[in-house]
């Protein structure tokens, strides 16, 4: 089974839940029950930084908090960011994807 996926051109733009909802597959504090299987479709999602998980809660509008502080330390480990932050995140797009914009900003 595939997981249905939306495209976003710059994810720093993608809001993010500010904790995660209560039924938060990931650190909610009750977790709705996901078969293990899927449970694990969504954590490689995560790990491979193929994707982001977003929020049931908040249909699909924002980044799963949950979902997106479990991608973040895992990316500190890798040291793909400074921090596990959001801003450490959007900093790390910024310098992979968008470094023209460092540019413009290094000449103001």
């Amino acid at each position: 089974m595939s997981l249905q996926q939306k495209h976003f051109k710059d994810l720093r733009q993608m809001p993010v839940q500010s904790a995660p909802c209560q039924t938060c597959p990931f650190a909610g504090q009750n977790p709705i029950p996901l078969e293990p299987e899927r449970y694990t479709e969504y954590l490689m999602n995560l790990v491979k930084g193929t994707g982001q998980h977003l929020c049931h809660s908040a249909n699909d509008e924002k980044v799963c908090r949950g979902g997106r502080d479990i991608q973040l330390r895992l990316l500190y480990c890798k040291g793909v960011l400074e921090k596990p932050t959001d801003e450490a995140f959007h900093k790390a797009i910024t310098q992979q994807l968008f470094p023209h914009e460092l540019e413009t900003e290094s000449e103001q």
